[in-house]
């Protein structure tokens, strides 16, 4: 600890003595507090003294009571050390450095007024250039930037701006479009995929992109299919060949339409074979890419991204983006951070930043929305009672309850455009209806286990509340999202989801479908399975959402699947900046914007 650190340590533990007020202590109490030895409490004293921090009149003898004096308010030292701390990339620590009870709310003002001047956009002239940088705030932790391996919204974004997969989907016009590839075609039977490559794409590392590296990647990605997003699209990729170093041929063992799609995911991203290889486990914080910006940095403060000249669309404007994380954050702190930013996702404009801020409404849609597991033996095999539970989980009483912007009933996974004002409304129950049906359906009390992943805690409590409320005993499990991929979760009763309907909605709504009949009834899991066959050999999009549609309505008819709520999420910035666009997750394109004076 530095040498300030021990004396605000020492200051605090003393908040009810003035400076300049003389006070006993001894060296046992003093070498208790700083936790070190008498001699280097001896040493330290010595040199706050010689700092003129404060004034100690040792007097001999072990335990006799020495003379010690604060000279300086501990306020401007734990300022100072907290902007210090800022500067060290160490946000969380500066916040936590603040957060002292005992510190003048003027003294935080100034504090966050300085830290609103040190982030957002920042500009400098060097010589003869430029150079931009943007502050940006991550409110959740990276765990993992591999294309194979991401989990979160913030890590796919993140792979986003790294990482760059053969084709992109254009949500204006509902099409392909080229990228790495610039040109592709199918054989007649639909199971012959090839794709020729651009010539002079570069990774990071400066290596140029060719077929080897494309064959590669979905090879690593086939390996590890099992339990990952989108694995039945790779478990129907029978060979990827590398035909010369622009061309790449994928077979199919049976058509699959949505293989165009899944090849334009972040997922499907391409990965150096060379550096991914060597890296191994490694590669997930240390990605190497072709995309706009290449990561220099990370750690559990911050991440960095530098723009990436060679970048086959164009050099961004940007020259920097640093992702200062705030995860983790108390209320208030996490609060007064995201204010300092000019450029936040998921965050509500506040009404007197009207003049200043501006706001879009990402397109994407979450749906919370919980599924029945039949294949656990238990009351909920009867579907009277699983009628009784949606009756409980009434959804007018749940938007009551939930705070934010843009939450509206969820009643379908095709019809997720339908806003809150033409929705349909949610049925309304007296309050003994529900106590009525849970007594017809002879629920005696059973305990029920309501399962999903950490981050979905909330949501979990809030049903669980609903549920209690109507007389069901529920307990809630939570676990990591790897555990709730595999088996774990199917000794729940019942399974609360999210999915986010956005560029990749129909591959995303199939691989939902694909992962639940993991815990459905043969019969139910029978019809599943052939509409879900007859949507992946259908060409036209209009058919398929048909029978995406009519699969749902299985679902919902039969009580397995019960919808919760849609959440439409905001991006908020400032007037300044300029070249807002929303990619594929509905996050802002860090390449295109650029901020005007």
């Amino acid at each position: 600890m530095k040498l300030s650190g021990h004396y605000i340590r020492l200051r605090g533990h003393y908040p009810h003595i003035a400076e300049h007020q003389e006070i006993d202590v001894t060296l046992d109490e003093l070498a208790l507090l700083l936790e070190c030895t008498h001699r280097n409490v001896v040493l330290l004293l010595g040199k706050m003294g010689g700092e003129g921090w404060l004034r100690w009149t040792p007097k001999r003898g072990r335990g006799s009571r020495s003379l010690l004096t604060f000279l300086l308010p501990a306020e401007n030292m734990i300022l100072a050390a907290a902007k210090e701390l800022v500067e060290k990339k160490d946000l969380r620590g500066a916040l936590e450095q603040m957060n002292v009870s005992t510190l003048p709310d003027s003294l935080k003002e100034h504090f966050h007024g300085w830290l609103s001047g040190h982030f957002g956009y920042s500009s400098e002239v060097q010589g003869s250039k430029r150079y931009d940088t943007l502050r940006f705030p991550l409110t959740q932790a990276v765990h993992s930037l591999d294309p194979a391996t991401m989990n979160f919204a913030t890590e796919a974004h993140l792979v986003h701006q790294l990482f760059d997969p053969l084709v992109r989907y254009n949500r204006l016009t509902q099409t392909i479009q080229p990228h790495i590839a610039h040109a592709w075609e199918t054989d007649a039977q639909r199971t012959g995929w090839t794709f020729h490559l651009r010539k002079g794409v570069q990774f990071h590392h400066g290596r140029e992109l060719t077929a080897d590296d494309v064959r590669y990647t979905f090879e690593r990605l086939m390996k590890r299919a099992k339990g990952t997003l989108y694995s039945w699209v790779l478990q129907h990729i029978e060979s990827v060949q590398a035909i010369d170093p622009i061309t790449v041929r994928f077979q199919l063992t049976e058509p699959n339409e949505l293989f165009l799609q899944f090849a334009g995911t972040g997922r499907a991203s391409i990965v150096p074979a060379d550096s991914c290889e060597e890296a191994g486990e490694r590669f997930a914080l240390s990605p190497i890419g072709t995309g706009p910006f290449k990561l220099t940095h990370l750690d559990r403060s911050m991440c960095v991204l530098d723009a990436f000249p060679a970048y086959f669309q164009g050099r961004a404007h940007l020259d920097r983006v640093e992702l200062w994380s705030i995860d983790g954050l108390p209320d208030q702190d996490r609060s007064r951070a995201l204010e300092s930013f000019q450029v936040i996702h998921n965050y509500r404009l506040p009404d007197e930043a009207a003049d200043s801020w501006q706001q879009v409404q990402q397109q994407g849609t979450t749906c919370r929305f919980l599924t029945f597991n039949l294949l656990k033996q238990g009351p909920l095999s009867d579907p009277a009672l699983r009628g009784a539970v949606c009756a409980a989980l009434e959804r007018g009483k749940l938007l009551e309850r939930l705070s934010g912007d843009a939450i509206y009933c969820a009643d379908s996974f095709i019809r997720r455009h339908t806003e809150r004002a033409s929705a349909s409304e949610p049925v309304r129950y007296p309050p003994d209806a529900v106590r009525t049906l849970l007594k017809r359906a002879g629920y005696a009390g059973e305990r029920l286990s309501l399962c999903t992943i950490t981050q979905y805690e909330r949501d979990a409590q809030l049903v669980q509340s609903l549920l209690q409320e109507a007389g069901l005993a529920v307990e809630v499990k939570l676990l990591t999202v790897d555990q709730f991929k595999g088996e774990q979760r199917l000794y729940a009763d019942l399974l609360l989801f999210s999915i986010m309907l956005d560029n990749d909605a129909e591959l995303r709504i199939i691989d939902l479908y694909k992962s639940m009949q993991r815990h459905l009834e043969p019969r139910a899991k029978a019809t599943v399975s052939a509409l879900l066959e007859q949507a992946l050999r259908e060409p036209e999009r209009d058919r398929r959402t048909e029978l995406l549609q009519a699969i749902e309505s299985h679902l919902t008819g039969r009580l397995v699947l019960h919808f919760l709520y849609f959440k439409r999420l905001k991006t908020i910035y400032h007037a300044s900046v300029k070249g807002i666009a929303l990619d594929a997750l509905d996050w802002v394109q860090f390449k295109n914007l650029w901020f005007k004076p």
